[in-house]
């Protein structure tokens, strides 16, 4: 293990910056810089944090912690933060912590946002700077589109409104997003396979979009309900109906849960239970299809379009299906009205049928 004044000088040196460039960047003067490299003083402990991402490594590797050690903190982390997620409170400490030692890793950034904007947690506008610091970190450096996305969709929700605009301009219109850039291009130069491709997996996006968005904040259950009834038939207008096995079986299995969840509330539980079997059963169903398997849309207008039953996209070793039955049967034992139903022998029967996904 190399001390620290050692891999702050290696560091500098190897990115030929300068001990005054490094001390403006961190907030110091070049004269501590010079004393951390001579091994005269350390550091202050608030300031590794901003060393190591001004270099854009962990502070494991300032301190000059080896690969393997390194794998074992984040494995602890992961491990931890696993460990607590059910609490709250437990659940932000840790990935506090998590961050706090590895700034590059986003998934423990977007955690920590999530704990302010979407837990509640902690009230987000007392943390807007750290939100803000954690989201252009994740906009700037990290290359899953998906975690940029999402740090985009979090600093649109907690930054005030005079600090606004300045984050909208780093974000494309849908008239500018790149897969309409792409389907104009393809159009222009009459490459009708890539057009159509493009078009149809532009309008399955757009399609989902509304439909998982157009409810978001509706408060009265009969208004939910209608509103998913009319999604699920708009569904059945577009696929054939002679098939529970095609690309819409996640969305129609995600649905049918939350007209389920509408109807408990109502105390309907008879149509509930209806609803909540018809999701169980596609979810399962998708479980069972082997990994890689091709699903068609069936259905003319996605015509060319297909989904494959990939592994979802976070980690290659876990089959998505699986993945989603793992889910449901967390969220049908924690939901507040679904857990409700405990110890009713319809719904312990549900989840007895999902159990063996639960990991």
């Amino acid at each position: 293990m190399l001390p620290i004044s050692n891999v702050i000088r290696k560091l500098r040196r190897d990115r030929d910056i300068t001990q005054e460039e490094l001390a403006v960047a961190v907030g110091v003067t070049y004269q501590s810089v010079s004393r951390w490299e001579n091994g005269q003083a350390y550091p202050d402990i608030e300031l590794i944090p901003k060393i190591a991402q001004y270099f854009d490594i962990s502070t494991d590797v300032l301190f000059g912690t080896d690969t393997e050690t390194i794998d074992k903190r984040l494995e602890m982390h992961y491990q931890k933060i696993k460990e607590v997620q059910a609490n709250p409170e437990e659940f932000y400490q840790a990935c506090k912590v998590a961050y706090d030692e590895f700034p590059k890793e986003f998934t423990f950034g977007l955690w920590l946002c999530r704990c302010y904007v979407f837990n509640s947690i902690r009230p987000h506008g007392e943390h807007r700077d750290e939100i803000r610091n954690i989201c252009q970190n994740i906009i700037d450096n990290c290359t899953n589109e998906d975690f940029r996305i999402e740090a985009m969709e979090i600093i649109a929700i907690a930054e005030d409104d005079d600090h606004l605009d300045k984050w909208l301009k780093l974000m494309p219109s849908w008239k500018s997003c790149k897969e309409i850039l792409l389907e104009t291009r393809y159009g222009y130069h009459d490459d009708l396979e890539k057009f159509r491709l493009q078009r149809q997996e532009n309008f399955i996006s757009f399609i989902g979009y509304v439909f998982y968005n157009c409810s978001h904040k509706e408060d009265n259950p009969y208004d939910i309900i209608a509103t998913y009834k009319m999604i699920l038939a708009m569904i059945d207008m577009m696929r054939n109906p002679n098939t529970n096995i095609d690309a819409w079986i996640e969305m129609r299995a995600n649905f049918y849960m939350r007209l389920a969840r509408a109807y408990f509330r109502l105390k309907e539980s008879d149509i509930g239970y209806i609803d909540l079997e018809k999701s169980i059963d596609l979810y399962l169903k998708y479980a069972e299809l082997p990994l890689d398997t091709i699903l068609s849309y069936n259905c003319p207008t996605l015509n060319v379009l297909t989904e494959n039953k990939i592994s979802k996209p976070e980690d290659d070793k876990e089959d998505k299906g699986k993945y989603l039955c793992w889910w449901v049967y967390h969220d049908l034992t924690n939901d507040s009205i679904f857990s409700s139903l405990k110890g009713e022998k319809r719904f312990d029967a549900l989840i007895e049928k999902l159990a063996p996904y639960y990991y």
